[in-house]
C-alpha cells in the first residue's frame, strides 16, 4: 500500500510541476537548464517517475520562480 501511495504523490507532484511550468511559459529544456539536469530527466518529474526529497522538490519551486503556497494551492 506503502508504494502505491508514494506513486500516487510523485503524479500529483509531477502534475503541478507541469502546470507551473506551463503557467511560467517555460519549455522542459528551460526548466532542465535551471535546474541543471537534462530535459528528460524533467518530463520523468513531471509524468511521476521519480522520488524526489523535499529539499529538491523546495530547489524546483524556487527555480520555477513560485511560492510553495502557490504551488500546493491546487492540491
Amino acid at each position: 500500500m506503502r508504494n502505491s501511495s508514494l506513486k500516487i504523490s510523485r503524479k500529483i507532484f509531477g502534475r503541478i510541476i507541469r502546470r507551473e511550468r506551463k503557467k511560467k511559459e517555460l519549455s522542459l529544456k528551460e526548466l532542465a537548464d535551471k535546474l541543471n539536469i537534462d530535459r528528460q530527466y524533467v518530463w520523468r518529474m513531471e509524468n511521476g517517475k521519480v522520488n524526489m526529497s523535499p529539499d529538491y522538490l523546495d530547489k524546483v519551486i524556487e527555480k520555477l520562480n513560485s511560492r510553495h503556497e502557490e504551488f500546493f494551492n491546487s492540491i
